[in-house]
């Protein structure tokens, strides 16, 4: 009798869901840009948009 001792592995997300969320992140720093310009994001949101621009 053979008995799987691997661990579950856990789902990872689909390629489409995380760019949906990569996507949703870009579209509210794009925002808060329009809105109040580039100098108002945060240290991590402007390391997010350069690393996206990539």
């Amino acid at each position: 009798m053979h008995v799987n001792t691997r661990k579950p592995v856990a789902k990872r997300e689909s390629k489409i869901v995380v760019k949906d969320k990569t996507q949703q992140q870009l579209d509210e720093i794009l925002d808060k840009i329009s809105q109040s310009g580039y100098d108002s994001l945060t240290a991590e949101e402007k390391e997010f948009l350069f690393k996206a621009g990539k």
